[in-house]
């Protein structure tokens, strides 16, 4: 995910963030793998936009790092299991989990993670809430599995296949972020705006991706939308194609996102103004 040094502006913010990183390693603790992937450090895009949403909505200070520290731990399990699914040896300049400590130990690691973040839960303070904010979780998981599974098969042929792997993929997990707090609070329609938004936003920064990795990706026949579209057009036109798709999915996550109550998607909308940049700034090689 890109660098979101900016989500997180208030000191109150950094603060939160401070403790997230300390329930995030106290629910680490109990395997050396785990505890040795937290430390490696992270963006914390996903605890940042929650903290956000949760700051924007009043939540209480528990029921803020509970939701953050939920989604933080759902999104790195699923980084230990990818890597050691697709064979990456590094993450975040040094060795990945399974290459550190084998494979065995990963998936172990990977399913601490998983477990401990739905025991995150249990400290959010609107008790009342926790059917539907596990349920929520579950689902997402469930998602982000499928996604992972048809990534691995790359049974993919038409745009409309690619957008569903890479919204499935990334999508949900990012989605709770977002989702949750709003959930709590009792603003279920929003929570749904906000899950199509997000939804959105998954796809382009994937496709933000294979605008820059589309030679490498070629070369190693691994699923792009540029070289995906490239098959009825030529590579510029594909690569204009993808690129304009991005920028429409962005604005209208953004203007999804405008829509949440108490300014609560701000922190969302800023994610996909640097991301639109970024798309703007990109040009066919």
């Amino acid at each position: 995910m890109y660098k979101s040094e900016t989500l997180c502006t208030s000191k109150l913010e950094r603060t939160q963030i401070e403790n997230v990183e300390q329930w995030l390693l106290s629910a680490s603790s109990a395997s050396p793998a785990a505890y040795y992937h937290i430390q490696s450090g992270g963006s914390r895009t996903r605890a940042k936009l929650c903290i956000a949403t949760c700051n924007a909505l009043e939540l209480p200070l528990n029921t803020t790092l509970a939701l953050s520290t939920c989604v933080e731990l759902l999104h790195n399990a699923s980084l230990i299991h990818d890597d050691l699914q697709d064979g990456d040896e590094v993450r975040r300049g040094r060795p990945s989990v399974w290459k550190r400590f084998g494979k065995a130990i990963a998936l172990c690691a990977g399913d601490l993670m998983l477990s401990n973040a739905y025991g995150a839960l249990s400290k959010v303070e609107e008790t009342n809430k926790l059917p539907i904010l596990i349920c929520r979780v579950s689902e997402y998981v469930s998602l982000t599995i499928e996604g992972q599974c048809q990534d691995i098969h790359q049974h993919c042929k038409t745009l409309a296949e690619y957008e569903s792997i890479a919204a499935e993929k990334s999508g949900p997990l990012l989605q709770l972020a977002l989702c949750l707090p709003l959930l709590t609070s009792g603003n279920s329609k929003a929570a749904e705006t906000a899950s199509m938004a997000l939804r959105n936003f998954a796809i382009a920064y994937q496709i933000v991706d294979d605008l820059n990795d589309w030679p490498s990706d070629e070369a190693t026949g691994q699923l792009n939308i540029v070289n995906l579209l490239a098959r009825e057009s030529n590579k510029e036109q594909a690569y204009s194609l993808a690129r304009a798709r991005a920028q429409y999915l962005l604005k209208r996550c953004e203007t999804e996102l405008a829509t949440l109550p108490c300014d609560s998607g701000a922190a969302a909308q800023n994610a996909c103004q640097q991301l639109f940049g970024k798309v703007c700034r990109s040009q066919y090689e």
